[in-house]
């Protein structure tokens, strides 16, 4: 369906937007997840599971067209998987995966994540949750990471599919957030190798999560059609990016626009559209023309070759040699984990009370662990994460901050060209927060002592 409404920000069910019974689900999903890590082995057996692989020659063979059939297969196979995770590769292990997937975030928001697309059912969640980290610890997820883009440049077609400018990001919607253009006719099923395409996009999605601000957590997502042909198709590409938006970073996706596909894409719509995630489906919306495309994002963010004003044009920034460099410096990157890790045991240790607690004390100390944390994890990264394109173009300050440009057709500059977003949740504003809760902690523990 063409057009439609602009999604604003949500105002419940994410953190500070939390009704009594969703704080209390939350609180139980904590319960849930801890009781797991208590009760599991600290190592692992070090057995490898299977892993479920895509049929590209016959997509969707193994997925149940009925919706509640598909949500139950996929229950069943996150709590094999879950089960699996810990027995694998220990609780331990687990962990390190774990706080590397929360990165900069709020933890709570990461399960808040998982419990909204399990419908709040805190047993689902957990399995689901344990069952993307065991994903990532086995799918490479943390050493593309790592490596960056100079890391991977040896890899056959990563690099070549970003100066090909196959994807990007650039610019926001109306609410701030990010907008993905996905040019589907640069792609080519053989231009990379099956491992290399998965790898990038991996790197795309870990990439992205640099570009939220504020209170962003979600996408717009923009496949352009334009001159798309069977020589496009590529099946298994397809399925992985859906099974990445359904299964290992849910509640990211806000909108994804299907933009001025061909007739021959209807045929390829029959076959994939019953294969989808309900929910993922239902965020799926066919335009064609630049006036549907603006009901979502401003037309002076919207790139020009899709009727927008914004004369921006992905140029591929070469790889700085070293930009990695950080991570060889040993003591430097100990000394940041070391932090790292104090502040995660002060955070398990004060969340633990939290969950059988309303005391408002608690909820403070919390609440300042988190924003140290926010604040403490931007000093880490370099040593942890590699540099890429977004990095180079100037999007990720480093700090929390993220910028963006518009420049005009005519390369004029003017008032409005330039957007940077996330001072409430920068570095220096969470450092701020922190002592602000400090002071009031102090209060209040003073007024309960007086």
């Amino acid at each position: 369906m063409a057009g439609g409404t602009a999604n604003p920000l949500p105002i419940d069910g994410v953190v500070g937007k939390l009704t009594p019974q969703q704080q209390s689900s939350l609180k139980d999903m904590w319960r849930e997840f801890l009781q797991l890590i208590d009760s599991a082995p600290k190592e692992g057996s070090g057995g490898v599971s299977e892993v479920q692989v895509v049929d590209e020659k016959a997509p969707g063979n193994s997925i149940p067209k009925d919706d509640n059939a598909k949500e139950r297969m996929k229950a069943e196979q996150e709590t094999r998987d879950a089960k699996a995770a810990f027995a694998e590769y220990g609780s331990l292990r687990f962990l390190e995966s774990y706080w590397r997937f929360i990165a900069m975030d709020d933890p709570d928001n990461i399960m808040l994540r998982f419990l909204r697309a399990r419908k709040w059912s805190t047993s689902a969640g957990v399995a689901m949750l344990a069952a993307c980290i065991k994903w990532r610890m086995g799918s490479d997820v943390e050493d593309i990471f790592r490596k960056g883009e100079e890391g991977m440049q040896g890899a056959e077609g990563f690099i070549k599919q970003m100066e090909i400018g196959k994807t990007y990001t650039q610019g926001t919607d109306h609410y701030g957030r990010p907008v993905i253009y996905i040019h589907v006719a640069k792609h080519r099923t053989f231009d990379q190798s099956a491992k290399a395409l998965e790898d990038f996009v991996l790197f795309q999605m870990e990439s992205v999560r640099c570009l939220f601000a504020d209170a962003v957590d979600k996408v717009v997502m923009v496949f352009d059609m334009t001159g798309f042909g069977i020589r496009n198709i590529d099946w298994r590409c397809i399925l992985f990016i859906v099974k990445c938006l359904e299964a290992y970073y849910p509640e990211s996706l806000n909108v994804m626009l299907i933009h001025n596909a061909p007739w021959v894409f209807q045929g390829i719509w029959k076959l994939l559209g019953p294969m989808l995630d309900p929910v993922v489906r239902n965020k799926i919306s066919m335009t064609k023309s630049t006036d549907d495309l603006v009901v979502h994002v401003p037309k002076k963010h919207l790139v020009k070759e899709l009727g927008g004003e914004n004369a921006w044009k992905w140029e591929y920034p070469p790889i700085v040699p070293g930009e990695n460099a950080p991570q060889s410096d040993t003591e430097g990157r100990k000394k940041a984990l070391a932090a790292r890790d104090a502040i995660i045991a002060e955070y398990l240790e004060i969340t633990r009370q939290w969950i059988n607690s309303d005391d408002p004390l608690v909820e403070k100390k919390r609440q300042r662990v988190v924003n140290l944390m926010k604040a403490q994890y931007y000093e880490l990264d370099p040593f942890i994460r590699g540099r890429g394109a977004y990095h180079r173009h100037g999007n990720i300050v480093g700090n929390g901050l993220v910028t963006f440009d518009y420049p005009t057709v005519a390369g004029e500059r003017a008032e409005g060209e330039w957007e940077c977003l996330g001072y409430s949740g920068c570095r220096e504003q969470v450092l701020l927060n922190a002592e602000k809760l400090e002071k009031e902690i102090k209060e209040l523990q003073g007024s309960a002592s007086s």
